[in-house]
């Protein structure tokens, strides 16, 4: 009984551990992009990167650490990864991008309103932030700005 239990957990994280060397790309409905290890839909699978079987780990001899790789399928290895990291950079850098459009937007915004109104009304009434709460609210969102644009926002 407890052989059959130990194989069972043996089989199931080599399972899990094959499964989750595998990355999915996707964008969210706000043009966000995010990586993950499961497959979401509308995902596209960006790196696979499987584990050796049970079978395969026993025989040493026969796995693929032991065989060389030919010159051809370093090369393509080497140029898969560096397409990846070339992705994986642009991005992060449009999200980077996007991020500090959407702060400078919010920042000029309340810069430019006389009154700011207050989130979250009971009554549904509106309120407005007093000026003093307008103020930190601007300079909070300020802040903001040069977080996600660098301190020489425009």
């Amino acid at each position: 009984m407890f052989r059959i239990l130990s194989l069972v957990l043996f089989l199931t994280g080599a399972a899990v551990a094959a499964h989750a060397a595998d990355v999915y790309r996707y964008v969210d409905a706000q043009g966000g992009v995010h990586y993950t290890d499961t497959w979401v839909p509308g995902s596209t699978l960006i790196k696979v990167d499987h584990q050796p079987k049970a079978s395969e780990a026993a025989a040493p001899a026969r796995t693929a650490q032991n065989k060389p790789l030919s010159a051809g399928d370093r090369a393509s290895t080497d140029v898969a990864k560096a397409a990846d990291e070339r992705a994986v950079k642009a991005d992060v850098a449009q999200a980077q991008e996007e991020q500090c459009k959407q702060a400078k937007d919010s920042y000029t915004k309340a810069v430019a309103s006389r009154r700011i109104i207050k989130s979250g009304s009971a009554d549904g009434q509106r309120e407005y932030l007093s000026e003093a709460d307008a103020n930190a609210y601007r300079l909070q969102l300020h802040d903001a700005m040069q977080a996600a644009c660098g301190t020489d926002t425009k």
